[in-house]
């Protein structure tokens, strides 16, 4: 399978963003992207004016971020405006179905920030819909904004955002847990939210989650089973074909990229890559790469199962159950949050 890496949950000028789609397409050249989704607030507008394709090398595809004051959800790989509703979303989730995309639970619990419009939050806030194809469990820009505590904090955060960076949403995880096993077939994404907005402290001209800094954050990584052509039509579907699939994992490719990072189930000489779901037969095992020192945990049906150190990790005696991979990345002293997957389910 190919491997490409991008990132999610993007805005431009065309909603609260700070630059145009090339501008944006530029610094995710630069560290290495090769897609991004643009999901502006309420409007297809760059796709309208001809702008998804490659730009400086990248693939720009076009979704939307639907809804106002709550119940955020990201449409991907629509081709009409979905219409706001944050009062019925399921109305939302379903429009979004009829137009054959993919449709994700954004930020849901966002915490606030007593700086940011007196704690004002984006939180979902109707979990009896159904429907959907993932949650957003980690969202750098909602878990940067959470942590501006004060006033201090907050000027820390402006000179270095990265200091932002926290695990993804328990609350968000575990979510997901559940719903998997209720039988749902939903799975975990990864966004930056990045806004590129420029502002003034002082004397200083300071960028709130700038791209290029966003864009070596958090990222989705997707397993393809063809390569990138270069056609963008055949390429779009390609990778929302993966993303759509769970055939992805995220990560904080902040201290080290994720690139070559895999999760198998394996028996015998036979293999399936993450997302997939296979009929439980005596002999099954899981097979670890990552490509840095780490922390490798294996979570079984949402409960933490077996601990593994190193760049290579074997989990036997698999049983029927669901299964995903959390890796934290040893830098000198500390393991910081890294590698979160979707998962393989073991069937009976």
């Amino acid at each position: 399978m190919f491997e490409y890496t991008g990132n999610i949950h993007i805005h431009s000028r065309y909603s609260d963003g700070g630059g145009s789609i090339g501008e944006i397409a530029a610094p995710a050249s630069r560290t290495g992207l090769d897609f991004i989704v643009i999901t502006d607030h309420s409007t297809l507008e760059g796709m309208s004016n001809g702008e998804e394709g490659y730009h400086n090398g990248v693939l720009v595809l076009i979704g939307m971020e639907v809804n106002g004051d709550f119940n955020h959800y990201l449409a991907l790989g629509v081709k009409e405006t979905v219409a706001n509703n944050d009062n019925d979303p399921q109305q939302v989730i379903d429009e979004v179905n009829r137009q054959k995309g993919i449709g994700i639970i954004a930020h849901p619990f966002e915490k606030g920030s007593p700086c940011y419009q007196d704690g004002r939050t984006f939180q979902w806030k109707d979990w009896d819909v159904d429907g959907f194809q993932g949650i957003e469990v980690w969202n750098y820009l909602s878990q940067y904004r959470d942590a501006f505590t004060g006033i201090r904090k907050g000027i820390c955060l402006l000179l270095n955002p990265a200091a932002g960076l926290s695990p993804p949403s328990f609350q968000a995880l575990k979510k997901l847990d559940q719903l998997q096993l209720e039988g749902k077939k939903v799975f975990a994404y990864g966004g930056s939210d990045a806004h590129g907005i420029k502002t003034r402290l002082g004397r200083w001209s300071i960028t709130v989650s700038p791209y290029e800094l966003c864009f070596k954050l958090i990222n989705m990584h997707v397993l393809c089973g063809r390569e990138l052509s270069g056609e963008p039509a055949a390429d779009k579907h390609t990778i929302y074909q993966a993303l759509g699939n769970g055939h992805s994992w995220i990560a904080c490719d902040y201290y080290r990229r994720s690139d070559g990072f895999r999760f198998e189930l394996r028996h015998e000489s036979r293999n399936w890559p993450v997302g997939s779901r296979v009929k439980y037969r005596p002999g099954l095992y899981i097979d670890v790469k990552t490509p840095g020192e780490s922390k490798v945990v294996l979570i079984a049906n949402g409960h933490r199962m077996k601990v593994s150190m190193g760049k290579q990790h074997r989990f036997t005696r698999i049983e029927p159950g669901i299964y995903r991979i959390e890796a934290h990345l040893k830098d000198k002293h500390r393991f910081h949050p890294w590698i979160y997957s979707n998962p393989i389910w073991v069937l009976r």
